[in-house]
């Protein structure tokens, strides 16, 4: 027997041919059957899967213990890893029909999306081309602002960047272990102690950092590579325990068949993305799949059970086959296809899901299958790590070119009275400003000068940092709030302009300034860092005794708040916000701050700039009033004279249909938010407003 067979044997691994080792599992197949349906299912929107999307958990598992396992093997047998080898055959694995995909929706959303959008999916596909769009869509989400966008075309290349960004670390780290082991003089027990331990040590470390970081910034837990490397630590570690799964008894295979299925369609059944039981997702809930993922490949593993022939049946592997080219395509095929055909129906839901699935089998067989088998380039690593990059390198001009747009800046207007109302006039062509593809980033200088914080900061900006107009004026007027008050920050801005005041803007993400706490499931249920704001912003407003302070809200940010750790909605949510309202309102009185609440632009069911630049004709992108509950307006009502309100939607909706489009100026930069062009000539309300609560 050779040192090699002893030291496999030792390790309690099999001295099987090379062809026995590398024998494919079928119920494994059967796994990623299962993973990638309950994800089509969920993304389709199909009844009774509101946890679809635990499939992704599923597939960290089974690719951490797959992966290691073949890593484990080449350990044993030369000790270490040729990195250059490995990362050829990912190259091979991942990147034909992840490009492909990636430079098809490119085109596909050149011709069948707003040319509003080209942009950001073009931005979108060359960060997933990179395996790095993770990054880029936890940003996104935690953007108040870009979260409102309509989702990604390649969203779902989160978890390909994820799994790509944890197989540049992992086998590297694997390489340093053997050497500790080899060390160790390759004794059986020290590997089990130096692998063993390194894994449970990522696994502790991650998952300890995806629970803290599903409080504080949960895009970031749920799309980060270092919150989700325990679930694919968890799959290796199942991969390092096969010498004692494999003498596991069939009983033991059932139990664990059975506990294993069960918590996955429980997860399925039960989960929620926006939280179960107080808890957001990843957080701790995100041990459930991923430990029914462990008992599922733990059952199959040296053994079958009823569950794993069942698993095993083609239909189910044929799908387990074709699961990562399914994977790519149902998400681009769907998010495309329902925005050109213009409807989200089931039916166009299933039909769109049986053309994913059609590609998909077109896409393994022509392209995945050939190119992961070819023997020139199975032979040359070199070679497949060269073809990798060229073919990375082949998104970039197909994203450049269909990504760009030529000015829009010419639409066809219907004429409005001054009071807003359209006239009998003949609509015509006219010029509009801003340009739509410059509409989304025509907002203040707010953001960009710290003055419109982030979710997580608690303290305030900087007060002269963040005062414009006239910094010596005659009055000082403070624009505090959500991020509306960025939205209406230029109006007053302006009107200090105008009129010789010092104008100091502070916004806060999602910020209610009504004394209440809002429930936010992103944010870990109570959003507890805008109570903290809330507080420090009043208490250094009252210390600096502004003349005037305009408080501003959107419509949607008190639709669920907290009381005494239980959520409230609807109607009582309604009356806590506006007796929140009251009472900070009171507050500024007491100091002798007058008050003006701006009531929130009239949020719109579509982008109105997506719908002008595909139709150049502002009467076709009209909408009416949604008759969301104001706040503000509510607490006018509530309080008579003692408060002043401003109604910027009068300007924009003053007969309940909202225009895009005001005096050839554009409206919206989003779908609640002025652009900044839009909001400076709302300058005199906003002075009337000011002036009316100096009386």
């Amino acid at each position: 027997m050779t040192m090699v067979q002893e030291q496999r044997r030792a390790l309690g691994e099999s001295v099987a041919t090379p062809r026995a080792q590398h024998a494919q599992r079928d119920d494994i197949q059967g796994l990623r059957a299962l993973a990638v349906l309950v994800v089509v299912a969920y993304h389709a929107g199909l009844p009774f899967v509101p946890g679809g999307f635990v499939g992704v958990d599923l597939f960290f598992v089974l690719s951490g213990f797959l992966i290691t396992q073949l890593l484990l093997r080449e350990i044993t047998a030369t000790g270490t890893v040729s990195l250059r080898e490995f990362w050829a055959r990912r190259a091979r694995r991942i990147l034909p029909v992840s490009v492909l995909v990636l430079i098809t929706t490119m085109i596909a959303s050149r011709v069948l999306m707003s040319p509003l959008e080209r942009p950001a999916i073009g931005t979108d596909v060359l960060w997933s081309a990179l395996f790095s769009g993770n990054w880029r869509f936890a940003q996104q989400q935690t953007d108040y602002l870009a979260a409102d966008r309509d989702p990604s075309p390649v969203l779902h290349y989160w978890s390909l960047g994820v799994e790509e960004q944890f197989y540049l670390v992992w086998p590297v780290l694997l390489i340093v272990l053997a050497v500790v082991w080899r060390l160790s003089g390759r004794r059986p027990r020290a590997y089990a102690v130096v692998f063993g331990g390194a894994f449970v040590a990522v696994i502790l470390v991650s998952l300890a950092w995806c629970v803290r970081t599903t409080a504080t910034d949960q895009p970031y837990a749920f799309f980060g590579t270092p919150a989700r490397a325990w679930q694919l630590a968890a799959g290796a570690l199942t991969a390092l325990a096969v010498p004692v799964l494999v003498r596991l008894l069939p009983r033991t295979r059932v139990v664990l068949a059975t506990a294993g299925i069960a918590g996955f369609a429980l997860c399925v059944a039960a989960l929620d993305e926006a939280g179960v039981a107080g808890l957001t997702y990843p957080s701790w809930l995100a041990v459930a799949p991923t430990a029914a993922g462990v008992l599922l490949v733990a059952a199959g593993t040296g053994g079958s059970t009823p569950l794993g022939r069942l698993l095993s049946v083609r239909p189910l592997t044929y799908v387990g086959d074709i699961s990562f080219s399914l994977y790519l395509w149902h998400w681009p095929v769907l998010v495309i296809g329902m925005a050109a055909i213009g409807a989200e129906t089931p039916d166009v839901r299933i039909a769109l899901v049986v053309l994913a699935l059609g590609l998909s089998v077109v896409s393994h067989h022509l392209v995945e299958n050939p190119l992961r088998r070819a023997r020139v380039l199975a032979r040359r690593p070199a070679l497949s790590l060269a073809f990798g990059v060229a073919l990375v390198a082949a998104v970039l001009p197909v994203a450049s070119y269909a990504s760009a747009t030529g000015t829009i800046d010419r639409v066809t207007v219907a004429p409005v009275a001054q009071g807003g109302t359209p006239t009998a006039t003949p609509a015509t062509p006219e010029t509009i400003t801003p340009a739509l593809e410059d509409a989304a980033g025509d907002e203040g200088p707010f953001k960009a000068s710290g003055c419109h914080v982030g979710f997580s900061q608690e303290t305030t900006p900087s007060w002269d940092g963040c005062t414009f107009a006239d910094r010596g004026g005659s009055r000082e007027v403070v624009v505090l709030g959500d991020s509306i008050a960025g939205a209406v920050g230029p109006a007053v801005v302006r009107a200090g302009e105008q009129h010789g005041w010092a104008v100091t803007v502070w916004a806060k993400s999602s910020c209610p300034m009504a004394d209440v706490t809002r429930f936010d499931a992103a944010r870990g249920g109570a959003y507890l860092a805008c109570d903290a704001f809330r507080e420090a912003a009043l208490r250094e407003i009252e210390q600096r005794h502004p003349d005037v302070v305009v408080l501003a809200m959107s419509r949607l940010t008190t639709e669920r708040v907290t009381v005494d750790g239980e959520m409230a909605g609807g109607r009582e949510s309604v009356v806590l916000a506006t007796e929140g309202m009251e009472r900070t309102v009171d507050r500024l009185h007491a100091a002798g701050i007058g008050v003006v609440l701006s009531d929130s632009p009239n949020r719109a069911p579509f982008f109105p700039t997506d719908c002008l630049a595909e139709t150049r004709d502002a009467r076709q992108c009209t909408f009416h009033v949604n008759g969301k509950t104001s706040i503000m307006a509510a607490t006018s009502d509530a309080m008579g004279d003692d408060v002043v309100l401003v109604e910027p939607n009068e300007a924009v909706c003053p007969d309940g249909t909202c225009q895009p489009v005001v005096d050839n100026v554009v409206v919206y930069r989003d779908k609640v938010h002025f652009t900044q062009t839009f909001a400076r000539t709302l300058a005199d309300r906003f002075t009337a407003g000011v002036d009316a609560a100096l009386r």
